[in-house]
């Protein structure tokens, strides 16, 4: 082996030796930070127990109701996608705050491990899973800030600061990928499909042609490398977790046909009497829709996946702070490109949902998400 090869393999080496030192001490010191004190061990209900046996005979029926925390990080994760989006139609790369967004992920992580540790019995699939995507999302966005605020931001000086059709390409892909990850997992979206349309719908020559050229090879390099990494990841977490239902049961009292009828969503899965019903309701971002719409037409919610406490994000007015009925906030956050807007956090019994949802719609606040396991 030649000298020059073997002292850059070193190299590499000792740099992967030092990234997974650095990695390890982060994530010990997160979990050390995030973990302090204990909650008691939430207790099953008197009410919840005697529903067991109406839900017995529904396969899937229940989820670990910690996953209504445990998912918010993985949804920010889709926020921050959008409001990436949102900033491309309109502005410069190079001018997205990468590094808050970072922040925000792991301070989110941090307050829902606090809130699950000793109340819920410890996910370790769970918590590995936003390791592993919050890592990915800290590498995908650091590189994306160093890159956009060097090489990215010289090549916008040099054209005027004035968009090029690879601009408006990356932001139109973008917009869609945004709009995608509300409803499927990322790793199905075709980066590659992506990266054919970048080099047939955008020419070699144009105005600003060292900027076309530079925003060509980055975002070349950009779909292949998500394409490949989305491959993988789509086929391990086929291996380890299987393909998800798209489906969520819901329990739900008041439901008449007015309230079913306008949305074909909702599927009746069993009938229980006195106008209370088990459906199903379709998962992600679509649950927030149906789940709103259901309580605007006078459904109550019993039980979600067999639980009885559900997180909600909703955004609103700076300095908002949530009336009686409207849930427990559990942090607000800022958002990005909207300085007068922020992401609130509420904790809801599921049996006060509908009052929540109806009541944050009727005062003008946007019902961002609700978690449903």
């Amino acid at each position: 082996m030649r000298p020059r090869l073997r002292r850059v393999l070193k190299l590499a080496g000792l740099a992967a030796v030092a990234l997974t030192v650095a990695s390890g001490a982060f994530l010990a010191l997160f979990f050390a930070h995030c973990g302090s004190g204990r909650a008691r061990r939430k207790a099953t209900s008197a009410e919840a127990q005697a529903r067991r046996s109406a839900t017995a005979g529904l396969a899937g029926y229940a989820r670990p109701e910690e996953d209504t925390y445990l998912t918010y990080p993985e949804w920010y994760i889709v926020w921050s996608y959008q409001e990436r989006a949102d900033h491309l139609a309109t502005g410069r790369p190079s001018a997205f705050p990468y590094f808050g967004a970072i922040g925000q992920y792991w301070s989110g992580y941090c307050s829902m491990h606090r809130i699950t540790r000793g109340r819920y019995p410890f996910n370790a699939g769970d918590h590995l899973m936003l390791v592993v995507i919050g890592t990915s999302f800290t590498v995908e966005y650091a590189i994306r800030c160093a890159y956009e605020k060097t090489v990215g931001r010289l090549s916008e000086w040099l054209a005027g600061g004035q968009a090029v059709t690879e601009d408006r390409y990356a932001a139109r892909a973008a917009q869609e990928y945004a709009t995608f990850v509300h409803i499927r997992p990322w790793y199905e979206f075709s980066f590659a499909n992506r990266l054919r349309g970048l080099w047939k719908e955008t020419a070699l020559w144009g105005p600003h042609p060292l900027r076309k050229w530079e925003r060509k090879g980055f975002l070349t390099v950009d779909y292949a490398l998500q394409a490949a990494y989305a491959w993988l990841i789509e086929r391990a977490s086929h291996a380890t977790y299987g393909i998800e239902d798209t489906r969520t049961y819901v329990w739900i009292e008041g439901a008449s046909d007015a309230v079913f009828t306008p949305d074909t969503r909702v599927r009746r899965a069993k009938e229980l009497g006195n106008r209370a019903v088990i459906a199903s309701l379709p998962r992600y971002q679509e649950f927030t829709d149906v789940a709103v719409g259901l309580a605007g037409r006078g459904a109550r919610f019993v039980e979600i996946a067999g639980n009885d406490e559900i997180l909600l994000t909703a955004i609103v007015p700076r300095g908002w702070t949530s009336a009686a009925g409207e849930g427990q906030m559990i942090f607000s956050a800022s958002v990005p490109g909207r300085p007068d807007r922020a992401r609130v956090a509420l904790r809801c019994p599921v049996g006060a949902l509908h009052a929540t949802l109806t009541g944050l719609e009727q005062s003008g606040v946007v019902v961002e998400h609700v978690y449903d396991y």
